[in-house]
Order: C-alpha cells, then sequence, then structure tokens
C-alpha cells in the first residue's frame, strides 16, 4: 500500500511539473520551465523510499510477521548497511543522498542475498543437493518470486548507477597546441586543429590524446560542425566509455590562433543504468517462463477437486 501511494507522489509530481508550464504559459503568455531544481527536491526521497521498500516489502508477510522475525531477517543486511555506510565516510563520501541510496543499495541486496542464501539452504537439506544446483532449481521451482528478487537487484543497480551522478566532475579548458589538462586520473594533450570546408560546412577538428595515470588509452577527435545555410554550429561529442565511468569531452570553441576552449566531463556509473536494463529484463524473463509440469499438475488436480466439491454442493 505505501508503495502504491509513493508512485502516486511521483505521478502528481511528474504531472504536475510537466503541465504546470503550459498553465503559466496560458494564463501569463510567459514561458516556463521546470527543471531538475524543481523535480529532484521531490523525485530522490520518494525514489530512495521506493528502494527501501524493495528490500522491506517482499520479505513482510501481510498479517503474519512479528518483531523477532522481522529482527532475524533484517538484523544481519542491517549491520551490513551501517558497515557499508562507515567505510563511506571513511573514504570521504560526504554526499547526503549518496550515502543514503549506497546504504539502501547494499541494505537491499543483502535481503535478496539471504533470501536465496536461506532458500538453497533448506532445499539443500530437503533434496540433498548441492549449494549452486540447489539455487538454480530454487529460482526454477519459484520463479515469479525470485524472478521478482533479480528484478528488484536490477532496480538496485539501477540506482546505483543514478547515484554517481553526485560524483561527476566537468571543467572548461582553454588549451594551447601541446598543452594539457588534468581532471581526476585523466590526463589530455591537445595535439592539432584541422578545419575542413565543403559547400555545405566547416569542420574544425581537434586531436587528443587521452592519459589514464600517466598511459595512453585513446586519440579521440572532438569537433564541431558549423552548417552555412542555417547559419547553426552543433557539437561532436567524443565519448570514452568504461564499467567505472564516461569520459565526455566537447570542443567548445576554435580559436584563430589555433588554440581551443574544450569542456570536459566525467559522468560516473552511467553504464549501470544500462547494466540494469538488461538484469531487469531478466528477471522478467525467469517469470514469464511456463510453470513446470509438476506443480501445473497439483493446480489441476486441486482445480478439478474444488469443481467436483462445488458440483456435490
Amino acid at each position: 500500500m505505501i508503495n502504491n501511494l509513493l508512485f502516486l507522489g511521483a505521478l502528481a509530481a511528474v504531472f504536475w511539473g510537466t503541465v504546470f508550464p503550459m498553465v503559466y504559459e496560458a494564463v501569463y503568455n510567459e514561458k516556463a520551465t521546470m527543471a531538475a531544481p524543481w523535480f529532484n527536491p521531490r523525485m530522490v526521497p520518494i525514489g530512495l523510499f521506493l528502494l527501501l521498500l524493495t528490500g522491506i516489502g517482499p520479505l513482510v508477510a501481510w498479517r503474519k510477521t512479528s518483531w523477532n522475525l522481522l529482527r532475524k531477517i533484517f538484523m544481519k543486511p542491517l549491520g551490513l548497511a551501517l558497515v557499508g555506510l562507515g567505510i563511506m565516510l571513511v573514504v570521504g563520501i560526504r554526499h547526503v543522498y549518496a550515502l543514503i541510496s549506497l546504504t539502501l543499495s547494499i541494505f537491499v541486496t543483502a535481503t535478496i542475498i539471504a533470501e536465496f542464501h536461506r532458500g538453497a539452504r533448506a532445499r539443500m537439506r530437503t533434496n540433498s543437493e548441492g549449494y549452486f544446483p540447489a539455487v538454480y532449481n530454487l529460482l526454477m521451482k519459484n520463479k515469479r518470486r525470485y524472478g521478482g528478487y533479480i528484478v528488484h537487484f536490477g532496480i538496485v543497480v539501477m540506482f546505483v548507477g543514478f547515484t554517481g551522478k553526485a560524483f561527476e566532475v566537468e571543467k572548461d579548458a582553454h588549451l594551447k597546441i601541446g598543452e594539457s589538462s588534468q581532471i581526476r586520473g585523466y590526463s589530455l594533450t591537445y595535439l592539432d586543429m584541422q578545419t575542413i570546408e565543403d559547400g555545405n560546412k566547416i569542420v574544425w577538428q581537434a586531436k587528443m590524446d587521452v592519459y589514464v595515470d600517466g598511459e595512453k588509452v585513446k586519440t579521440i577527435y572532438p569537433n564541431k560542425h558549423f552548417y552555412k545555410v542555417q547559419e547553426q554550429p552543433t557539437t561532436e561529442v567524443v565519448l570514452r566509455s568504461t564499467l567505472k565511468e564516461d569520459l565526455y569531452v566537447v570542443l567548445a570553441q576554435p580559436n584563430d590562433d589555433q588554440s581551443a576552449i574544450f569542456k570536459i566531463y566525467i559522468n560516473p556509473l552511467v553504464n549501470l543504468v544500462w547494466g540494469a536494463g538488461l538484469i531487469v529484463t531478466l528477471g522478467t524473463i525467469i517469470i514469464l517462463l511456463p510453470a513446470d509440469k509438476e506443480r501445473l499438475k497439483k493446480t489441476q488436480v486441486s482445480s478439478t477437486k474444488l469443481k467436483r466439491a462445488a458440483e456435490v454442493t
């Protein structure tokens, strides 16, 4: 119920943030924009609360949950989450939302792993299976439940990817040929600028070497186009993508003296969002797999018995 109320709250916030500019323009004949500074204070707390419920909701039985059971289920995951919070504070993370998000992510992941572990241990005792076969059979015998846990884990990974926004950095660098700019562990050396012109456009193409911790990893070519007919410039963003982070380099302004202004961005953990989509898809596929024949047969037998009892009545 709380989960659904939070989704309704998110719906209301997004709906109003989307519709208000149109209402404002209709009333005052002026344009208005509702951007991240308006959405974030409303959507981030809702999202974090939903993440918390992702770990709590599936493990709480309707009207059958006692405080002793809650302590048994959540004590270890909570302890691991607090240990993780302590480590993050020691290494210097101070962004409040990032700390909350990563701590909740540890908590939810621990609850999911604990559920698989408890189920696998139970199968090992009753069916004399090895640990990994027990995990597999547990998943295949209870596709909706444990496939749902995989979907929840995908949501956790997605939130970790979102949290990378708190650690992004950007820098403007005005460089002459041969000069370098440092940002985090990267060093970017500006090597050359070429001007290419045809009947439609002018292209300024810069050449840069990218170094990570002193080792060259890539040569990139950020460039800027100017279309003559439209009289409009466009920029071609250069991207170096890893699982850890994405490096974006934009040629903001080429100058007549061959110097140039570059905008450099580092966006951590972006690829985790894409990976999370794959995990959610995998969990959904498992949920949609047909039920095993034994369970289907039991269901059909139960349905037949109920039907006969109804006919007798």
